[in-house]
């Protein structure tokens, strides 16, 4: 199950809120109409045209622009991608993952010793499909990506950290993200059955 997203300051977790089924696009087949136009797989479309392997949702809470910009734009294409994963594409992910998770935990660690301002930012909200297992440990690492970033501008401002620490794990946060989002991309064949990434001949 996906790890529900929680608001910064020290609240209780919200429930999960039901997530309604998608709806599917109008049928607009006509016999004399010709062949039909080629619809992309793209956002809430993608999502919908797979069978998903766990049935939830889940509400994800965000303060930055690099989760919104990365749920808006990238999250339904990577868990399309978790759920017709290869084994080999599989395991190459989860290190992909086991990486990511060590250095957010440890990152995390370092940056709750430090002393740090209380900050007040502004939440937004988006309600998300998780699809596949691997989608809830994503979740997981864009809630601690805005957990460090919170912390790590708190403790900017009050002058317990440099400016080159600052942005090492706010930029280090986001790459690590990244790094499973480009796994992503290449096709199931270019993995090879131990997960190691296949280079184009």
């Amino acid at each position: 199950m996906a790890e529900p997203s929680r608001p910064l300051p020290d609240d209780d977790p919200r429930p999960i809120p039901p997530v309604s089924s998608l709806d599917a696009p109008p049928d607009s087949s006509d016999s004399n109409a010709g062949p039909k136009p080629i619809r992309r797989m793209l956002s809430e479309g993608r999502v919908a045209k797979i069978i998903p392997q766990t049935d939830s949702g889940t509400e994800v809470s965000y303060c930055t622009d690099f989760v919104r910009n990365f749920l808006r734009s990238d999250y339904n294409y990577i868990t399309s991608k978790f759920s017709v994963a290869s084994k080999g594409k599989i395991l190459a992910l989860d290190e992909a993952f086991r990486l990511a998770q060590e250095w957010m935990e440890a990152r995390l660690q370092w940056i709750e010793a430090k002393p740090r301002r209380h900050l007040s930012l502004k939440f937004d909200h988006r309600q998300i499909v998780v699809t596949h297992s691997l989608s809830g440990r994503l979740i997981r690492l864009l809630n601690q990506h805005d957990r460090l970033f919170h912390r790590t501008l708190g403790a900017y401002i009050a002058q317990s950290i440099s400016d080159t620490e600052k942005d090492d794990a706010i930029v280090g946060a986001a790459k690590h993200i990244r790094a499973i989002h480009h796994l992503c991309i290449p096709d199931n064949d270019r993995f090879g059955p131990d997960g190691q990434l296949i280079e184009p001949a």
